[in-house]
């Protein structure tokens, strides 16, 4: 079974991508063209929760068959602020949340920044894994803050993006951290690292079992990444981790479809 780790759906502001978009059905449809069975979602900078929540909902409830993770994209906290109701939501539909996405680049703010510090509470409280940004910006959303993060949260599933920072010397850096402090909790996803032999010295340092497959699509395609896998030197048994089995194991129960009414009554 073949997972993405780090999908958007959502037409995207922010310039550098052009206006790109995309809906949730062809999401769905590119997934199956390419063998994927399921996928872990969040929306575009444009923060649409509760719309991609609702789509999503009725996919599993009807016609996509494989599993759907959600995770909301949770902006900086600050009273009355946006991030404030961000957290509100996630609380009032637990059921359908597997985790946080937080983008410290996009937000200004470090993840250990006071104003991140309500949503890693609520992670801890409620069991939900945090898909955390990692970039080039070391000052705000370089790996050595996600690595602090996860070491001040150790009951919490840190899924770093990027594979820690989408460079040599960044995803090098991360894994080794991750070594060196004998942390737990953290995982990566690698879409945007080109130099796909960064990850095979890294599966030999923290183990295979530390890896997921993602893409960030639309801003870059699956097939990408599972050519990269596939052509990576790795066993089989290695392969089939990244490309899914880390991803059943990571990121908790998938989004259940609505029960139909009567449907837990005896004879119904």
């Amino acid at each position: 079974m073949i997972i993405d780790a780090h999908i958007h759906v959502g037409n995207w502001s922010h310039a550098d991508f052009l206006g790109r978009g995309n809906d949730l059905e062809g999401t769905l449809a590119m997934l199956k063209s390419c063998g994927i069975a399921g996928a872990a979602l969040t929306t575009s900078d444009r923060h649409e929760n509760e719309e991609l929540c609702a789509a999503m909902k009725r996919a599993v409830s009807t016609h996509f068959e494989g599993p759907l993770w959600f995770f909301p994209w949770i902006r900086s906290w600050t009273a009355d602020g946006p991030g404030e109701k961000d957290l509100e939501w996630v609380r009032a539909n637990r059921p359908d949340v597997a985790g946080l996405k937080i983008h410290p680049s996009l937000s200004r703010a470090r993840i250990t920044d006071e104003v991140f510090r309500p949503a890693l509470e609520l992670a801890r409280e409620l069991d939900l894994s945090i898909l955390l940004h990692c970039g080039r910006w070391a000052e705000i959303a370089g790996y050595q803050h996600a690595i602090e993060a996860a070491a001040l949260y150790p009951s919490v599933r840190f899924i770093l993006a990027h594979a820690g920072g989408d460079t040599p010397p960044n995803a090098s850096g991360a894994a080794q951290a991750v070594h060196d402090r004998g942390l737990q909790n953290v995982w990566f996803e690698f879409s945007g690292l080109r130099e796909y032999w960064v990850i095979e010295r890294n599966v030999a340092l923290i183990g295979a079992d530390r890896y997921l497959m993602g893409s960030d699509y639309p801003l870059a395609h699956p097939y990408m990444y599972i050519g990269a896998i596939k052509g990576m030197a790795l066993t089989e048994a290695q392969r089939r981790q990244i490309l899914g089995e880390n991803a059943l194991r990571v990121m908790g129960s998938p989004m259940q479809p609505e029960r139909a009414p009567g449907a837990d009554e005896v004879g119904s």
